[in-house]
């Protein structure tokens, strides 16, 4: 009887050794857990581009200024690259909205490090209208390619012909959606404005520049 007793006390001893093993295996993995968890968790993306921040998230970034191109007052276009991630990004430039820098300062900057601020934002590009499977624009029609994507609906916002420096907001409108394009109207779109017509557009990441300043 004693016998048994001490190889009871035995095996409840043995039981008791391996639980606090295991124990202390899930007390281990929890700490490297924890540990990682209060590391720097910051994941560098691949790229810029919207599907990496949230639509409209400011984003602080430091890069190089590779090119810079001016598309009419008072755009430009930026090349920027981050020599650490191996990449280069696209940027677009609205002089009008982000003060303290000008076209002169920028493009004998090539080379320099920008400390700047920026947002993506998802948009759809108007590439072409069509009536009745036409394009209605007599100069510059762009071939429709199957990559894009349409809408059939009624044309709003084109009543006149854009005279500024910045693009109209026009709308394309049906029962199900509708969708808002940023375009320069021209006479010829004037004369479909509030009638049914199919746009095909892209839809596309745009990378604004809301803050740049020159490192030295």
């Amino acid at each position: 009887m004693i016998t048994k007793m001490k190889h009871v006390v035995a095996m409840m001893a043995l039981m008791g050794l391996v639980a606090c093993n295991q124990n202390a295996g899930q007390n281990n993995s929890a700490e490297k857990i924890d540990s990682l968890a209060t590391a720097d968790t910051t994941v560098y993306p691949e790229n810029l581009e919207a599907s990496s921040f949230p639509n409209g998230e400011l984003v602080h970034e430091t890069g190089i200024l590779k090119n810079y191109e001016d598309g009419g007052y008072p755009f430009a276009t930026l090349n920027i690259e981050f020599p650490e991630r191996k990449i280069e990004e696209t940027f677009s430039l609205n002089l009008e909205e982000v003060k303290d820098i000008n076209q002169e300062t920028l493009s004998k900057s090539i080379g320099k490090y920008l400390d700047f601020s920026y947002v993506s934002n998802f948009e759809n590009a108007l590439m072409d209208i069509q009536s009745n499977g036409k394009s209605i624009f007599k100069t510059d029609a762009i071939p429709v390619t199957k990559e894009m994507k349409s809408i059939t609906g009624v044309l709003n916002g084109a009543n006149e012909v854009t005279g500024g420096d910045l693009p109209n907001k026009i709308s394309v409108s049906n029962a199900e959606q509708t969708l808002d394009f940023e375009y320069y109207v021209t006479e010829d779109m004037v004369k479909f404005n509030g009638k049914t017509i199919t746009v095909f557009y892209e839809e596309r990441t745009s990378n604004n520049l809301v803050e740049i300043k020159i490192l030295k």
